[in-house]
């Protein structure tokens, strides 16, 4: 019987990424503005710092995995369309941040790519078939969330992610 051996440096991974899990569960759960139709918080912090230190196949594991906890501890059960924009959240801050945490640019289109693409259109139209509502009216519904957390999101991701902080919460990962 051959034995594997875990690498240190994956065993660290791992459980870095579980920390960045449970800020998410964390965020979403206790320090969130949660309806039916919309959410304000900012558990899009660790899952963004996942993807930029990790990249964008350990932001979408991250989100995926930290939404499913979500769904399993939070009032509104478990939707899983909404489990893959959540992972497509995070493999999109993964993919345009990973290596460039610090340039506007990037975080302005992760951000913008985010909140229309993925949090209005996208979202809203799996919300409109699982409450059986007007796409268009949750959609006019929606968009005081996204024009609140566009520049939330932009001004705390560039806060968060200069190199030195980014390094410095990565260890030697950065």
């Amino acid at each position: 019987m051959k034995q594997t051996k875990t690498s240190p440096l994956n065993l660290r991974l791992l459980v870095r990424v579980a920390v960045f899990i449970a800020m998410d569960v964390l965020l979403m759960n206790y320090l969130g503005i949660h309806t039916q139709f919309f959410k304000i918080g900012f558990s899009f912090v660790p899952i963004a710092l996942c993807g930029m230190l990790y990249g964008a196949k350990w932001g979408t594991v991250c989100a995926g995995v930290g939404d499913l906890l979500n769904c399993f501890l939070g009032p509104y059960g478990w939707y899983p369309p909404l489990t893959l924009s959540a992972c497509l959240n995070g493999f999109l801050y993964g993919a345009l941040l990973k290596g460039r945490s610090d340039s506007l640019p990037a975080i302005v289109a992760a951000v913008c790519l985010f909140q229309f693409g993925i949090s209005l259109l996208l979202n809203t139209w799996f919300l409109s078939m699982l409450y059986s509502t007007p796409y268009m009216e949750l959609l006019l519904a929606r968009i005081p969330q996204v024009l609140v957390m566009l520049p939330v999101q932009i001004v705390v991701l560039r806060m968060i992610g200069t190199k030195r902080l980014v390094t410095a919460i990565a260890g030697t990962a950065a």
